[in-house]
């Protein structure tokens, strides 16, 4: 007698349980970024929460990619990929924050949108309608190639 296969969720509740905490820690890290002041105990204050910020969102966007991995399915390649790009990102979105604090208001497009993407992927690859409907190889290539530019760029500009 065959065995009934469990039933798919239409729906990655993990994936969006996490979604809501990194939104939290997404939205306080860009408005820390907007009112860095420059200088002082105020400015060094400033930094060390953008600094906390970043690591939480980034941890959570790194759990994202192993929950979306795990639940559904991504090419061997962009597992190994993100194992590199998720932290340099963070380490690019974090010197994105600090060079909008010296006077580089236009960094802040990189804070803004690093971990979308990262969260993005996470989400196409956990979820199965979403994979089903964008090719692995396109996404895979499409999202991380942005990811690496994006980050390669804030290191090269601040420089």
């Amino acid at each position: 007698m065959p065995m009934p296969s469990p039933p798919q969720r239409s729906l990655p509740i993990g994936l969006l349980v996490l979604l809501a905490i990194a939104a939290v820690l997404y939205g306080l890290m860009l408005a820390n970024a907007l009112s860095l002041p420059s200088g002082g105990e105020a400015g060094i204050e400033a930094a060390i929460g953008a600094l906390f910020l970043t690591a939480g969102l980034w941890i959570v966007l790194a759990i994202m990619i192993v929950v979306g991995a795990t639940m559904g399915a991504m090419p061997g390649w962009a597992g190994g990929l993100a194992g590199i790009l998720v932290p340099a990102s963070g380490v690019a979105n974090f010197t994105a924050i600090d060079m909008c604090s010296r006077d580089m208001p236009w960094a802040i497009v990189v804070p803004i949108l690093l971990a979308p993407l990262i969260a993005f992927y996470a989400f196409w690859a956990g979820w199965p309608k979403l994979h089903a409907a964008l090719p692995a190889e396109h996404t895979s290539v499409a999202v991380w190639a942005s990811i690496f530019v994006l980050s390669v760029a804030t290191f090269v500009l601040a420089a």
